[in-house]
């Protein structure tokens, strides 16, 4: 396994890109997340980084450009989890809280270890005033998250 240099970016457009959102740099983001696309190796692959290509649009409050990325993923992609759980983040920004509960509840239909879309649930449940079931969705999406954080 490859250890990482902290502070500088890994090698992989993908993960490269992650980084630079993380950091807040969206024009380094988007570009790796651009040669990601140009590597894709199938439908799943383009899903990802028009993904995150959406979220790079999201952070730069052009929405237009996101949901345009978002249609093209799920094209790619209808069972892309990621995809679903960013559109149903679009949908509780607008305050449609039911059809983000109905997204992120897709999302974890279709992959079930997809620690956002569990945590994001959580948040949309809370704001619902269903708090049992917020707590429970939070605490699972810490499990994974946690999970995830040691392989």
């Amino acid at each position: 396994m490859r250890r990482l240099v902290p502070g500088r970016p890994p090698s992989e457009p993908l993960a490269r890109g992650v980084h630079h959102l993380d950091h807040g740099r969206l024009d380094a983001a988007e570009s790796a997340f651009g040669e990601a696309l140009a590597r894709a190796e199938g439908p799943r692959d383009v899903a990802l980084a028009r993904n995150k290509l959406a979220i790079v649009a999201i952070r730069r409050s052009d929405r237009e450009r996101a949901v345009e990325e978002l249609i093209t993923a799920l094209e790619a992609e209808p069972r892309s989890a990621a995809a679903i759980t960013t559109l149903g983040n679009l949908l509780l920004e607008d305050g449609a809280i039911a059809q983000a509960i109905v997204h992120y509840e897709a999302a974890i239909r279709i992959d079930d270890g997809y620690g956002p879309a569990y945590h994001n649930l959580g948040v949309a449940l809370h704001r619902s005033g269903r708090r049992g079931e917020a707590v429970r969705m939070l605490r699972k999406a810490t499990r994974l998250e946690g999970r995830n954080s040691r392989s």
